[in-house]
């Protein structure tokens, strides 16, 4: 049987990991990954002394999160109380879109402008390759948002 602190670190390296592809810093996952195993609100000070990061690498995390709605506070008094949202499919579902308009179009324009102004003939070849390449990746991508704005998974 593994230990339950092995199956706590081996979470908060799934979640650091999965956080840091969505553009999330290792910092944001390990915050997002001790909120959502301990299951209840926490101070910046308890999540600090669990991770051994200081108050201001929390507070700062914790500001970003909770700016993508990944976390949410609760204010008693002067201390305000920290509480994970699941929110793993709504995440997940922003990279095809997100993935598409900030890197797969702008890189496409980039490309067919190098295409127009590629003088030697190898050269113009690899890149309609590579256009090529990045419109069937493109087709793919759209096609997952079409899906997932239809798909009904409860």
């Amino acid at each position: 049987m593994v230990p339950v602190e092995s199956k706590r670190k081996r979470f908060t390296e799934i979640v650091e990991k999965l956080l840091l592809r969505w553009g999330y810093s290792s910092t944001d996952g390990r915050v997002y990954a001790t909120l959502l195993a301990e299951g209840r609100p926490m101070t910046i000070s308890e999540i600090s002394d669990e991770l051994g990061l200081s108050r201001s690498a929390i507070s700062i995390s914790l500001s970003r999160l909770s700016r993508d709605y990944l976390v949410t506070y609760r204010r008693l008094g002067r201390t305000k109380y920290f509480s994970a949202v699941p929110a793993f499919l709504e995440s997940f579902m922003k990279q095809p879109r997100a993935t598409l308009e900030r890197e797969i179009v702008p890189l496409e324009e980039i490309v067919e402008s190098m295409i127009s102004s590629a003088n030697d003939p190898e050269r113009k070849r690899h890149l309609q390759g590579l256009l090529q390449n990045l419109r069937n990746l493109e087709c793919i991508l759209r096609k997952i948002i079409e899906v997932e704005e239809r798909a009904d998974c409860k």
